[in-house]
């Protein structure tokens, strides 16, 4: 690894609400684990490449950024025929790098949801009041 991984304390939280809820199906959370495994591999990688900055008030100022994620495979959903806004990528993660401590501190995950009126399940709605590390991360 090339950074050390760091979540907001309530970055556990955003997990139980996407199985809560019912975001992925129950029998599509082992395809969600595997994803959501291989995009922290891949940021840790390639973040700079695979992720864009935020533009969404204080995270877009303090350097936040997003990466856009599948829930399950898209051959998978490919498979199942989905079209539309299905076959896109329904995810978003939200973090930021702190590159000369070298730690990726990962403040959100939710439901990319991008219609208005805004939907209290999205990412931005979930993480909107929490207190955001700005310089430094301990």
């Amino acid at each position: 690894m090339n950074y050390t991984q760091k979540f907001d304390s309530l970055f556990v939280n955003d997990l139980k609400f996407i199985q809560d809820n019912e975001l992925i199906a129950p029998q599509d959370w082992g395809f969600f684990d595997e994803q959501f495994h291989n995009e922290l591999k891949a940021l840790d990688s390639n973040w700079k490449e695979l992720s864009r900055p935020t533009k969404y008030g204080l995270l877009e100022e303090y350097g936040y950024r997003k990466r856009y994620m599948h829930s399950i495979p898209e051959k998978e959903k490919k498979k199942r025929n989905w079209t539309g806004q299905k076959a896109k990528s329904d995810l978003r993660i939200v973090f930021k790098v702190w590159e000369k401590e070298k730690v990726i501190y990962y403040l959100g995950i939710g439901k990319r949801i991008k219609g208005l009126p805004k939907d209290s399940r999205d990412v931005w709605a979930r993480i909107q009041h929490r207190p955001i590390p700005e310089n430094e991360i301990n």
